[in-house]
């Protein structure tokens, strides 16, 4: 099963957060696709980092969809995407002013579950990225981290050609620190801050 937890790669979601959501927030509609979710908490921490940037009105106008490929994990994926409930341990990175705000207690004092707003903006669709067919295209931004990695350089391309082909123009593209930009990719994803893995569409 695929590592993932709660506020994972930070200087992502600091981008994320700094960045790419105040540009969002004047958008209609803001979809997102995190592609590589494992259990949900990356696009749950994507959802709790929307909340905590924008006012109740856009934030309902927000659409994260994750997908991952684990053929035999994906009915326990589903679940407890569903279910939106998370172990002592599994939130222990969730800063505390968005614990309080956004997990309630259950009837296991060790377990914590999402509140129903952040569950609603998160939708789990079974997806492998090598078919190189997006499962939905429009997106306002693309989440992939620690999955590329384990691509040839050949599928890489053609993975990082099928996110441009999904997102608008001015959508912007994370991934994590570690992945590198292929040279072909130079003027069709703009990196918006030297050392920061987030990437935009141009407009033109």
């Amino acid at each position: 099963m695929a590592y993932t937890s709660f506020f994972r790669d930070t200087d992502a979601l600091n981008a994320i957060g700094e960045i790419a959501i105040p540009a969002l927030a004047h958008w209609r509609s803001i979809r997102v696709w995190d592609a590589g979710c494992a259990t949900g908490e990356e696009p749950f921490t994507l959802a709790i980092l929307f909340a905590s940037k924008l006012r109740p009105f856009p934030f309902r106008n927000v659409d994260i969809l994750a997908t991952d490929y684990e053929e035999s994990s994906f009915p326990q994926f589903a679940e407890q995407i569903r279910k939106g409930r998370y172990s002592r341990t599994d939130v222990f990175w969730v800063p505390q002013e968005h614990r309080d705000l956004y997990f309630e207690a259950t009837e296991n004092p060790e377990v914590f579950e999402l509140t129903q707003e952040i569950r609603d903006r998160v939708r789990y669709i079974q997806h492998d990225l090598l078919t190189l067919v997006p499962p939905e295209t429009g997106q306002s931004l693309i989440v992939c981290k620690n999955v590329l990695m384990h691509f040839s350089p050949e599928n890489q391309i053609k993975v990082l050609e099928m996110f441009h082909q999904s997102l608008v123009p001015g959508g912007y593209l994370a991934l994590d620190g570690a992945q590198a930009m292929p040279a072909a990719f130079a003027e069709r994803f703009k990196r918006l801050e030297p050392g920061t893995p987030l990437f935009q569409k141009p407009v033109v």
